[in-house]
């Protein structure tokens, strides 16, 4: 029995041998996969997101966006990846997508593609990390980014007025635009003189209407004159391209047929004033008086008279004279409008104010009041609209005249 000891010996030095060399093999081979981890002294780094920069703010598309990441390094000889993890919440407890193993991009740049595009109206979060199979590195900072319904603020289109008119107190009418992702949008209506639009004459803004179309008034324009016209929308960020230019040319001037008498003087019951002329301006012009009281007293004290208004239609001048010289008792500055500075073409709702200095005659340097509303309509009143600026943005003037009766 005691001759095979010698072997038994043998066998069990055998095995300790083949044991110790397996496991050198191992260790000697950090890269193999059976290497199990962590291998003590291997450091990963941390990725870095760059693209999307933190807080930005990316439209909606039907494309997938494509993130950019620094990569992470490593100490050790086994390859590494990228693990990606994207929430809708900073938590990482609502998990949109997970990407597990990205492999590494050139030039220390990893550049992954989303696989499916993002719903609008979120902030997203993500981060990035490293892992070779035994070792895993720390996350990256988490980076955000946030994805909005696209802002859309379509052209309108130009309607009317085009070609020859029949007046020369046209209304502008555009189609609206499609409108989305954006609130507050107005349609900015641009007229000149010249088919290039520069410089423009005049620039109105309105609010969209709710039926579709939205349209705006300039009052009235020289007559006979060919004028250009065109709009766009904007936000005051984003703006839409412009509609088409239209051309027009508003009506010739009508005949001019000698006004029907009126019958002016201060209606019984109307406050009168103490007379004079407030003393010419040192510099610059004088205030508008506000005397929206008194038309609106002529109107009550004599309203048949307002009626009657309409001298195209027959009617007389005699609300106008009564307003005219009413005023005339406060500050004789107050006289009629020739319209758009024809002395020969008075203003049949319209008075003016002398603010400068010099004689009040023919002079240019007027407000223009505008003091019946709904004129020639079926139920005019009593009004007091400073109409000097639109006028004189319209490329005209106003011009104090007497009509012969001062």
């Amino acid at each position: 029995m005691s001759r095979f000891y010698p072997y038994r010996w043998l066998s069990a030095l055998l095995a300790i041998v083949c044991l110790a060399g397996c496991e050198f093999a191992e260790s000697a081979n950090p890269t193999a996969p059976t290497v199990a981890g962590p291998i003590p002294g291997v450091s990963i780094t941390a990725p870095k997101p760059l693209e999307p920069g933190a807080g930005a703010t990316l439209v909606a598309s039907s494309d997938p966006y494509t993130l950019l990441i620094e990569n992470p390094g490593s100490s050790g000889q086994r390859a590494i990846w990228l693990q990606l993890e994207m929430a809708a919440d900073s938590n990482f407890q609502q998990i949109v997508h997970q990407a597990d193993r990205i492999e590494p991009g050139p030039n220390g740049r990893t550049a992954y593609r989303l696989p499916e595009p993002l719903g609008a109206g979120f902030t997203y979060y993500w981060r990035t990390r490293a892992a070779d199979g035994a070792n895993t590195g720390p996350y990256s900072a988490v980076s955000n980014f946030t994805v909005v319904v696209p802002v859309v603020i379509e052209a309108p289109v130009a309607v009317e007025p085009s070609g020859n008119l029949t007046t020369n107190k046209p209304t502008f009418k555009a189609r609206n635009g499609a409108i989305s992702g954006t609130t507050g949008v107005v349609y900015r209506f641009e007229v000149s003189n010249n088919a290039e639009m520069s410089p423009a004459m005049a620039v109105v803004t309105a609010s969209p209407g709710g039926d579709g179309n939205t349209s705006m008034t300039l009052g009235e324009l020289p007559y006979n004159t060919v004028l250009y016209w065109r709009v766009y929308g904007t936000d005051g960020t984003k703006q839409s391209g412009h509609s088409q230019t239209l051309a027009f040319r508003t009506s010739p001037p009508p005949v001019v047929v000698p006004p029907p008498g009126g019958g002016g003087g201060v209606p019984g019951g109307v406050p009168k004033g103490n007379g004079g002329r407030a003393a010419d301006p040192s510099g610059g012009r004088l205030p508008l008086p506000n005397m929206s009281h008194i038309v609106a007293a002529v109107a009550q004290a004599n309203p048949g008279a307002l009626q009657n208004s309409c001298q195209d239609q027959g009617g007389s001048w005699q609300f106008m004279d009564q307003v005219v010289d009413t005023l005339r008792t406060y500050d004789t500055r107050w006289g009629y409008n020739g319209k758009r500075g024809n002395a020969n073409d008075p203003s049949k709702d319209v008075v003016d104010y002398h603010y400068g200095g010099g004689p009040d005659q023919n002079s240019t340097d007027v407000y223009i009041i505008d003091v019946v509303g709904g004129h020639c309509g079926a139920t005019p009143s009593p009004s007091w609209g400073d109409v000097t600026d639109v006028t004189i943005n319209s490329g005209t003037i106003g011009r104090w005249i007497s009509r012969g009766r001062f």
